[in-house]
């Protein structure tokens, strides 16, 4: 969710409801229609810490059970989390445990055809790998299609990490990005400065949909991933 505005986050659930989409949504804060991605069976909601003001030292006597705690009574029967920059370590793992939280998303890997990589464990928590996040992706340059993460010979989870941001703007770049994070919370600019001529992360998302489609994928919730589940089959996910 990264902080985004109500009127982005109602962009978002309608973006979802339109394609009947499975979501997992890691929350930092509330927002005003936040009842409705609640009510939402096809929707789970999950919390997105941010320790790096620990880090930077600036927390302002925050340690990371105050953190954990915070989030946690925003969303108290969270059982997924993703770290802010995907900061982890085995003492956050251990606390994010004793809070509830059951699935931790913080391992980007680079994807490759004929690699195989699996869910483990850490601390009690699942440890599941990703290898899709629209901001590293502008990054890369839009190095690979969407058919590509759907590929059989690439034999993990196929979790896809979007940002509400980057979805609204259709972000070709993140020089664009930049340039509006200073009014995130503006209305008003993030729709002058939506991205409408270039290919972008929502152009992305759009061509996804239709490749998993077609491909015969439909998407489901993190916390339905079962240990039991973990097979090479898991390419086919």
């Amino acid at each position: 969710m990264d902080w985004a505005c109500d009127e982005v986050m109602d962009f978002l659930y309608d973006l979802l409801e339109n394609y009947g989409l499975s979501a997992t949504i890691n929350i930092t804060n509330y927002f005003c229609n936040i009842g409705r991605y609640r009510d939402n069976k096809r929707i789970n909601l999950g919390i997105h810490p941010n320790f790096n003001p620990i880090i930077n030292g600036d927390a302002g006597g925050d340690n990371k059970e105050v953190v954990i705690r915070k989030c946690k009574e925003l969303i108290p029967d969270a059982v997924v989390a993703r770290s802010h920059s995907l900061l982890n370590s085995t003492p956050l793992t251990k606390v994010l445990y004793e809070f509830g939280i059951k699935y931790e998303l913080n391992s980007f890997i680079v994807p490759h055809k004929g690699m195989c990589v699996y869910p483990w464990y850490l601390e009690g928590v699942m440890q599941i790998p990703f290898f899709f996040e629209d901001d590293i992706y502008l990054m890369e340059g839009f190095s690979n299609q969407p058919q590509f993460y759907l590929c059989n010979r690439i034999k993990m989870y196929k979790i896809f990490n979007f940002h509400p941001i980057h979805l609204f703007l259709n972000t070709e770049t993140l020089e664009r990005y930049y340039k509006i994070k200073k009014d995130y919370h503006n209305f008003n600019v993030l729709k002058k400065n939506r991205n409408t001529k270039n290919y972008g992360v929502l152009d992305f998302f759009k061509e996804l949909m239709k490749a998993a489609s077609d491909g015969g994928y439909e998407f489901d919730l993190i916390r339905n991933i079962r240990k039991e589940d973990y097979s090479e089959n898991c390419g086919d996910r």
